[in-house]
């Protein structure tokens, strides 16, 4: 595969790095090396904690969906993790995350990164949040948003989903608890949410790219054009928001994660963490929009989308 040179990008283009911490292993070690990468570039993130249990190696129920396994073995994703991780809540008990290394999240604060919620049970509400009823997913919330608070001090402001599963329904719960922005669906820019047809006091900024996983085998895309390939991926003068993981970037692709920084930075590329970025969209008039369900290439299941712009790709 040949990667073409690109020019700089104009002054306006933004990209939030989102960082989703789904697992133990994720905080205590993928953590670390991220805030000294970022340190080193010199940017601010956007992480995301699932505070409750590491129930990870439930997860591999999902084996028997289409897609799942073949993705796991063309993106190397199941090796991120480790072993003990993927027996954690089958022959092992699931430890509490968050409690697993509070003084990071405390870390973080401090270096000047944005902090969130990611759920509590990272891999429950990835699997049954689309038929889970309202009581449900308040308790859910809350208990993430309890120890965050016992932990920073702080009340969170902000979340994103496990496997971008989101409802009209968790939306107004989490408008409820008074998170003011959320990157919860995958589409192309700010909208804020419908509910009962109503537009909530929360503003939505969607994941624009697609994740490594997602790429990684595709295409001809490998560890080595990867980052080049995503840097030709961020759309000029717009805001756009990547999503990576602890897990992976931040342990063994973190090469992957330097390049891209390094590339971006090069083409004038401005870095920002999702809070800025809200704050600026509030500003501004930010169009409504629903969110409907449906495919990502290269990653097995259906994930919330932006509707209008999922209406666009299927039109």
């Amino acid at each position: 595969m040949v990667i073409k040179r690109f020019e700089p990008l104009p002054a306006a283009t933004r990209l939030v790095l989102k960082v989703d911490i789904d697992t133990k292993v994720g905080l205590l070690s993928g953590v670390p090396r991220l805030m000294d990468i970022f340190a080193r570039a010199g940017v601010k993130a956007s992480f995301y904690i699932a505070m409750g249990p590491d129930n990870s190696g439930r997860a591999l129920a999902r084996l028997v969906k289409p897609g799942f396994l073949k993705k796991q073995l063309r993106s190397g994703a199941a090796g991120a993790y480790g072993l003990t991780t993927m027996l954690y809540g089958v022959a092992l008990p699931g430890p509490i995350i968050a409690q697993a290394g509070p003084h990071l999240l405390r870390e973080l604060l401090s270096q000047g990164h944005e902090v969130g919620l990611h759920g509590w049970d990272h891999v429950f509400w990835h699997d049954r949040m689309r038929r889970l009823p309202a009581g449900r997913i308040r308790a859910h919330l809350g208990r993430a948003w309890r120890l965050y608070k016992h932990i920073t001090g702080q009340a969170p402001a902000s979340f994103a989903s496990p496997g971008w599963q989101i409802t009209p329904t968790a939306y107004q719960a989490l408008a409820g608890m008074g998170i003011t922005h959320v990157s919860c669906a995958r589409g192309r820019s700010p909208f804020r949410p419908l509910a009962d047809g109503r537009p909530l006091p929360l503003v939505e900024l969607p994941t624009t790219l697609p994740t490594l996983d997602e790429i990684l085998g595709r295409d001809g895309i490998t560890l080595g054009t990867a980052a080049a390939w995503l840097a030709g991926q961020v759309r000029p003068g717009a805001l756009n928001v990547y999503t990576l993981h602890g897990e992976v970037e931040g342990r063994a692709q973190a090469p992957v994660l330097e390049s891209l920084i390094a590339r971006l930075q090069d083409r004038g590329v401005v870095f920002h963490r999702l809070l800025d970025a809200a704050v600026q969209e509030a500003s501004r008039d930010v169009p409504v929009d629903e969110v409907a369900w449906g495919q990502v290439p290269g990653r097995a299941g259906q994930v919330a989308w932006q509707a209008s712009e999922l209406a666009k790709g299927a039109a």
